[in-house]
């Protein structure tokens, strides 16, 4: 896709009336720490990800923020369906890959002044246990102007729930500092996961280390 998606109004609240209610009903969520994801500007919002259905999970919590984040490039190649996810706030990703077009989707959006949601990880955990983050969640949050806000997920693999999501307080970055741009974003990325790892028992996730690129 050539252009950055983008939300339209009418699927924007179609979109909601089609996700809303299995969520906080049928899958029982609820969520603390929206206040956090509150101010201007650019704001990336990293999860630990451990279900197919977290984006919208992650995407309900937060409303009315407007949440963009990726899909499998597979969803996009079916008819109907793959022409209405860019106007819902979806782009693709091609997994198992260093997806550069995606990246720079990304990038876009963030400098579109939006808010992004990512899953550092880069896959689902099967046990729920933290993966070491990809470094390029780290260079996006050491993108300028951009605010990094660390959120947890549980509870999404059961099919009633209850899926409980708290977005963190915004992340100060600035002791990240190395000696070239990709030593920044391990950096970064680690400490995202690190934050990430100590809101998971708040959410009825186990308390564990953070995993670290280089572990």
């Amino acid at each position: 896709m050539s252009e950055l998606p983008r939300y339209t109004t009418p699927w924007f609240f179609a979109a909601q009336a089609v996700c809303v209610p299995p969520v906080r009903l049928l899958m029982r969520m609820r969520q603390s720490g929206r206040e956090n994801l509150r101010g201007d500007g650019a704001l990336l919002v990293a999860c630990n990800h451990i279900c197919e259905i977290d984006p919208p999970a992650v995407g309900v919590a937060a409303l009315p923020s407007k949440l963009f984040y990726m899909a499998k490039a597979e969803l996009f190649e079916i008819p109907v369906i793959g022409r209405l996810l860019p106007h819902v706030g979806t782009y693709p990703v091609r997994r198992g890959e260093a997806d550069r077009t995606s990246f720079r989707i990304s990038r876009g959006i963030l400098e579109r002044g939006d808010a992004l949601l990512v899953f550092p990880e880069g896959t689902r955990s099967a046990d729920g246990r933290l993966r070491a983050a990809q470094p390029g969640a780290g260079a996006l949050a050491l993108a300028e102007g951009v605010r990094v806000v660390p959120t947890a997920i549980w509870g999404s693999r059961r099919p009633f729930g209850p899926i409980r999501i708290v977005f963190g307080e915004p992340i100060d970055l600035t002791g990240t500092d190395g000696d070239s741009r990709s030593v920044r974003a391990r950096r970064a990325a680690d400490a995202i996961m690190a934050e990430i790892a100590a809101l998971l028992p708040r959410v009825g996730g186990p308390a564990q280390p953070p995993p670290t690129i280089d572990a």
